[in-house]
Parts: structure tokens; sequence; C-alpha cells
């Protein structure tokens, strides 16, 4: 006679758990910024990622499924993120718009290049032609929110009567201005001779506001 099988049953095998997924998920993000700083997006493969994310192919395509995808994920998280701290940072009480851009933007622009925003950003500007996808992610992501961000202090500054300059209100760009010049020369013009973005933009905000 054959006994019943009283054995436990089996356990159905467990998905990763979410904390690990997210690490996966950063260490694909790290691997895939590394390999666009250093190849391009043209040139960087998602092979090469996997291999620096010490993971499979197939592994990383269960994360992102192209590698659109992959730079995409590198903008929000590298790029973005620093632009969505700067939105929500609260203003302090009693600080004008100039001295607010100061604590926040100009703090920011002190590590544009250490951060690797610079390199994204020469990056974006050498392949967007041929990939214009890139660019499109670089100004939804970045642009696009700091413009509306500056864009509101600048509505703001004039409120309060702040500003030097009234044309902000219109050209809000010009706060934009220094950021980029410093980027492209310290990646593209003249690296050898580098401008220090937040000295820059330090200058800008004092030709702009009236400051205390």
């Amino acid at each position: 006679m054959i006994e019943p099988d009283t054995a436990r049953p089996k356990r159905t095998p467990r998905g990763p758990s979410p904390q690990k997924t997210q690490a996966t998920r950063r260490s694909i993000v790290a691997a895939a910024f590394a390999e666009f700083l250093e190849h391009g997006y043209a040139r960087g493969t998602t092979a090469s990622v996997a291999q620096r994310a010490g993971l499979s192919k197939v592994t990383l395509f269960r994360y992102f499924d192209s590698k659109e995808a992959l730079f995409e994920a590198v903008i929000q998280t590298h790029i973005a993120s620093a632009a969505v701290a700067l939105q929500s940072s609260p203003m302090h009480e009693h600080e004008s718009v100039g001295e607010y851009l100061l604590r926040t933007v100009g703090a920011a622009a002190e590590v544009i290049d250490s951060s690797g925003r610079s390199a994204t950003a020469r990056l974006v500007v050498a392949e967007g032609l041929e990939f214009p996808l890139l660019a499109q992610m670089y100004r939804r992501y970045v642009h696009d929110a700091l413009l509306e961000h500056f864009t509101r202090l600048a509505q703001l500054a004039a409120k309060r009567g702040e500003l030097k300059a009234p044309e902000l209100v219109q050209h809000p760009e010009l706060l934009l201005a220094p950021l980029w010049l410093a980027m492209m020369n310290n990646t593209v013009i003249h690296p050898e001779v580098p401008m220090n973005a937040g000295t820059l933009f330090r200058l800008q905000v004092a030709l702009l506001f009236k400051m205390p």
C-alpha cells in the first residue's frame, strides 16, 4: 500500500525583494551613466552596461527594454533629480529671490562638472542631432523644468520689486546662460581653462537682482 504523501508542500520561489530590485536598478543606471560618459550614446552598448553592472543582458532587459530607456533613466536619476530638488527647496522667510537663487542654484552650479552634469549636457549637444530623442529627454526633464522654475522666480522678484532688469520676466533664459556657458567651455570649447559655473551664476544674479 502506498502511503499518502505527507511531505510539506513545495514553496513557490519568491522574486527579489523591493530593496534588491531598487539596488539592481541603481546599479544598472550607474553603469549606464559611466558607459555613456566614456563612450558616448552611439558607441555605448547595453552589453557593456550589463558587464559594468555585473549582470547578464537578460537581467538588464528585465529592467530596461532599450538603450533609450537606459539613457532616460540616467537623465532622470543623475540630472533631472537636481532640477527637482531645486524646485522643491523652500524659500526661507525674509529671503530675497536673489539670495534664494544663490543658495540653491549657486550651490548646485559649484558641482556641475564633478557631478557629471556638464559631461551629460555635452553628450546631448554632440549626439542630439543624430538622436533627437536625447535632446527631447534633456529638454523635458532638465531644460524646461529649470526654465519654468526660473520664470516663476522672476515673476515673484518683479512683484516684490527685486529686479534690476525687468526683462528677466520675458527672458528667464538669462539665468540658464552662465550654466550653459561654463558647461560647454569646460567640456568642449576650452577645457584646459575651465570656468567656474558657480562664480558665473553669482555674477549674473548680481547683475539681474537687487541684492540686500
